[in-house]
């Protein structure tokens, strides 16, 4: 699908005008005609408020995606050592298999 169709389709979902979407992207209604029938494409910071507008990613409005939304990713850190359970026995071996790896393969 290109530009110009994800765009409409997403102004016709949302159920606002070429005039309305316009105004709200402070460009001509014009433009926004122009971007739909693929005759004209939007600069970069252009496609941008419209993604942030529609809360879409631009890689779905340039048609490297078929999935609208931005995953957003967040790291998850533990503050607990899952080795605190492991009984004294069980983490001298885990130490004694790391220093067979790391001699086995060179690692200092």
């Amino acid at each position: 699908m290109s530009f110009g169709q994800r765009l409409k389709e997403l102004r016709k979902k949302r159920k606002i005008t070429q005039a309305e979407l316009a105004k709200v992207l402070g460009v001509d209604n014009t433009t926004i005609s122009k971007w739909e029938s693929n005759t004209y494409e939007p600069e970069m910071t252009a496609i941008k408020e419209i993604a942030d507008f529609f809360n879409v990613s631009a890689d779905y409005l340039l048609g490297r995606t078929n999935v609208p939304s931005q995953f957003e990713t967040e790291a998850a850190h533990r503050t607990d050592d899952p080795m605190d359970d492991l009984p004294q026995q069980a983490r001298e071996d885990i130490e004694k298999f790391k220093e067979f790896i790391r001699q086995k393969y060179g690692i200092e």
